[in-house]
């Protein structure tokens, strides 16, 4: 997100990824593959280069497709799998370049938005300093309010009731709200205890508030972090903060299912 290309380095780790799950493809003998991308080959000057490298290694064409589409399967995936997505809910999509606000109203997309979000991108543009200095802060917490200003006016999804946040950066943070409420520091109002697999949009502010002041190295000590998560939790522990807070949100659910499980849906569909 620095330079707008993808690194040797990355596409090398990725095609290495891809011909795992090539392997795997054929163990199973399926019948279709399809490969999408996402925030990071949207934005690269490089990313044909890329594609046609993973084509000649797996025979495979990746889809890049749009931040609309991404929302679009992504809501599919979660109201098709997920249990109880029957009303009126919200999810939240937060990845490493680019965050979903999405409103479902009878497993029926309403409304979203797709921003420059994704916890990676505002850790390579931001955050700077381990750990970040106060104005690294400031400038990010600035563009994210911006950012989400200018989503308001594209979906309006201020006090619901139901919010489901799919992706690494949620799961990182409900298991770590659950360490906390585990240690007795957790506990909703009146002492009320949390529901599994959730996390309290003041769960989510203390959190991201404590992580700021850690070290990359003590970060990744704090349960529910760990090292694959604690280079870019400051990031997307402060987007969902300020995301909850935005809309008057209490907190959110996690699951598990996302865009894959959306794609899946309309593979077997088709």
């Amino acid at each position: 997100f620095e330079s707008g290309l993808i690194s040797p380095e990355s596409m090398a780790n990725t095609i290495q990824a891809l011909k795992r799950f090539h392997k795997a493809v054929q163990v199973h003998g399926v019948d279709r593959a399809r490969a999408v991308a996402t925030s990071a080959m949207r934005d690269s000057r490089n990313s044909r280069a890329f594609r046609a490298w993973v084509k000649d290694e797996t025979g495979w064409d990746v889809e890049v497709i749009s931040g609309l589409e991404e929302g679009r399967l992504i809501h599919r995936g979660v109201v098709d799998w997920d249990q109880g997505t029957g009303g009126r809910c919200v999810l939240l999509d937060l990845g490493g370049g680019s965050c979903e606000v999405i409103l479902s109203e009878r497993k029926r997309l309403e409304g979203m938005v797709s921003l420059p979000l994704g916890a990676v991108r505002l850790t390579q543009e931001f955050l700077l300093s381990d750990p970040p200095r106060e104005e690294e802060i400031g400038r990010m917490k600035q563009f994210i309010a911006r950012e989400l200003r200018r989503a308001a006016r594209k979906v309006e999804v201020t006090g619901a009731k139901l919010v489901i946040a799919t992706s690494g950066t949620a799961a990182a943070l409900t298991a770590a709200s659950a360490a906390m409420a585990k240690s007795g520091k957790g506990k909703g109002k009146n002492g009320a205890k949390r529901a599994p697999g959730t996390a309290t949009a003041r769960d989510v502010r203390r959190l991201a508030d404590k992580l700021t002041k850690l070290s990359n190295s003590e970060r990744s000590g704090v349960d529910g972090i760990g090292t694959r998560r604690s280079e870019i939790i400051i990031a997307g522990a402060h987007v969902y903060a300020e995301v909850l807070e935005h809309y008057k949100l209490e907190g959110f659910r996690y699951s598990e299912f996302g865009m894959r499980d959306g794609i899946l849906s309309q593979m077997l569909a088709e």
